[in-house]
């Protein structure tokens, strides 16, 4: 059996301080890097060999980059974010199918750049079918997903879900608040869920963004 390549993509947002995405950034056998969080690494002297700091070179010193030597990236395109670019070395450099992909550092700090790297997480999916990819936060994960899918969970883990196409329905069950057929017209309103036991499903023909926490709600 293949071996399944665990990458890490550090973004410029909060650097995380929960266990579940330390551990992943800790134990990754890659890491790439936006160039704008390059910073994060150096201070936090995480010790770790294999990694690449992608990006434009706008947050990073000329000293930067001649420490970083191969190590640097650069990627002068301006029409996609430095997460955008990180994600397409890290594609393009690791198979989908043996491999599995964590963002992380992506949320905090400004909102609009919060929502922007959230809604990215359905571009992935497009661009890269069969991805396995999370976006890990010092709360819980997100995910990007359309069709049918059954989660493992526990009981009472808060589940939110984001519709990016308002006009399709969305069917799950396993839930507090089950979903027949439920249209949500606006981001909340299908937000706040529970799981009721150890999995939970959702079918939709459009494209939902899922947030699970990692803990229990009390």
């Amino acid at each position: 059996m293949e071996k399944t390549e665990h990458i890490v993509i550090l973004a410029a947002g909060d650097f995380p301080t929960h266990a579940v995405p330390l551990g992943a950034l800790r134990e990754a056998d890659f890491v790439v890097c936006c160039d704008s969080a390059y910073a994060e690494i150096r201070n936090e002297k995480l010790g770790m060999r294999n990694y690449v700091v992608v990006g434009d070179g706008d947050s990073l010193s000329e000293a930067d980059k001649r420490d970083l030597g191969d190590r640097w990236i650069q990627v002068d395109e301006q029409d996609y974010n430095d997460l955008h670019k990180a994600m397409e070395y890290a594609t393009s450099h690791f198979a989908i199918h043996n491999s599995k992909f964590d963002i992380i550092g992506a949320t905090g700090r400004r909102e609009d750049h919060t929502l922007g790297n959230i809604s990215y997480l359905v571009t992935f999916a497009e661009e890269h079918p069969g991805i396995e990819l999370e976006m890990l936060t010092n709360h819980g994960r997100f995910c990007a997903m359309r069709g049918s899918r059954t989660y493992s969970c526990f009981p009472r883990q808060q589940i939110s879900i984001f519709t990016m196409t308002p006009d399709v329905p969305i069917y799950g069950t396993g839930l507090r608040w089950p979903l027949d057929g439920f249209h949500a017209r606006r981001w909340w309103q299908a937000t706040l869920n529970e799981a009721l036991g150890t999995e939970f499903s959702l079918s939709s023909e459009g494209w939902l963004v899922l947030f699970r926490t990692y803990e229990a709600k009390r």
